[in-house]
């Protein structure tokens, strides 16, 4: 049997909207490009509190589904028909629309009408007037030091920053893209990655993915995050603003040099309230050393000397080939215990005494690189 056709009159003397093929949609691909995911959560930000008809026999399943009666407008860029966007079919778009993105996540169709294409081509008008946002990545620390037993935190937020002043209109509704960590998975225990959205002020949506969540369905590989947040239909980005804050937690191990670890953002796409694209300024990030005490071979290392050692109350710490920036302190289980700031002098004193009895770390920087060694407290 052939699916019936809807034509729904806007006016009595009005045009008639009738589409030459039937609407099929899948529940979750807001942005009818052939999967579900983060990216979908951009067209509900569009089309949020927008209502139409109900669709005849609407559910969360990932299968083609005929769009009965349908919506009367369309997004205002990409043209999808809006009746895609309300994916649980009650003929209102808000956030219970999410659902079906989350319960679908990372699903493959290609048999929607009209045939699933990528959502950015379709997003054919730029914001040009639109300042353009940086990415700012920052971490909870410059360098993490790992060490025999333990485990070690690490935190790296991400923040759009937009210039002062700014005014709602200039600014972007949302924003999605993906997140790789160039650093060696296996090194990170991934199952307890945990990705924090900033949920000050409440009036934005998110949709988060991590190798151990989204739910129910493919999810993306370990290394991997696939971020989304959008407003209720109005602009929320105009300002410096905190995007997320993710938790990585490093495992034991023992490197034979110091290694690097930074993310990678790709597949940045912002819009605005009018579906328009934002183009993005760039992404900024200083990556984080991840060392330990056997990081820099003999002979490699700046020339630091340490006396005495053990030390009771003070500790000499003396950098003769290059002036001392900085001077950390790590309790063997690799927390950091004390950070002191030095103003390119090649000579410290040290007050230990603050340190309880036993064996420290110590990391001592200068523009030669980073000395390691252990020292006793008495």
């Amino acid at each position: 049997m052939r699916p019936l056709l809807f034509c729904l009159f806007v006016l009595p003397l009005g045009p008639a909207i009738c589409p030459a093929q039937p609407l099929v949609l899948y529940p979750g691909d807001t942005n009818n490009d052939g999967t579900a995911n983060h990216f979908d959560l951009l067209p509900i930000g569009v089309a949020f509190g927008m209502e139409g008809i109900p669709r005849q026999n609407a559910s969360f399943d990932w299968q083609a589904q005929l769009l009965f009666p349908v919506w009367v407008d369309a997004l205002p860029v990409s043209g999808i028909n809006k009746g895609f966007v309300d994916c649980d079919g009650n003929g209102f778009i808000d956030t219970f629309d999410i659902e079906a993105i989350v319960l679908n996540y990372d699903k493959t169709q290609a048999g929607s009408q009209p045939p699933p294409m990528p959502y950015p081509p379709k997003l054919a008008d730029t914001c040009f007037s639109c300042p353009k946002p940086e990415i700012q990545i920052t971490y909870s620390q410059d360098t993490l030091m790992t060490s025999d037993s333990g485990f070690d935190t690490l935190y790296a937020t991400v923040m759009l920053i937009y210039p002062p002043g700014v005014p709602s209109a200039a600014g972007a509704l949302g924003i999605a893209f993906d997140v790789e960590y160039d650093y060696n998975p296996d090194k990170i225990k991934d199952s307890l990655t945990e990705v924090y959205p900033d949920t000050f002020p409440d009036n934005r949506m998110y949709v988060i993915a991590t190798s151990t969540k989204a739910q129910f369905w493919r999810l993306p590989s370990p290394g991997r995050i696939g971020f989304a947040a959008a407003g209720r239909g109005q602009n929320v980005f105009f300002s410096p603003d905190t995007l997320f804050t993710v938790r990585y937690i490093i495992t034991d191990m023992i490197i034979r040099g110091a290694e690097k670890f930074s993310l990678k953002i790709s597949n940045a796409l912002l819009i605005n309230k009018f579906e328009q694209v934002v183009c993005l300024g760039g992404i900024i990030q200083k990556p984080v050393v991840i060392t330990s005490p056997v990081s820099e071979p003999k002979g490699v290392q700046p020339v630091v000397y340490l006396s005495p050692n053990p030390a009771q109350n003070m500790l000499s710490i003396e950098s003769p080939e290059s002036p001392v920036e900085k001077i950390r302190v790590f309790r063997p289980d690799g927390a950091q215990a004390m950070s002191v700031d030095i103003n390119g002098q090649r000579k410290i004193e040290l007050p230990v005494s603050v340190l309880p009895s036993g064996i420290w770390i110590m990391a001592v920087y200068s523009p030669a690189g980073v000395f390691v060694t252990k020292f006793v407290r008495l």
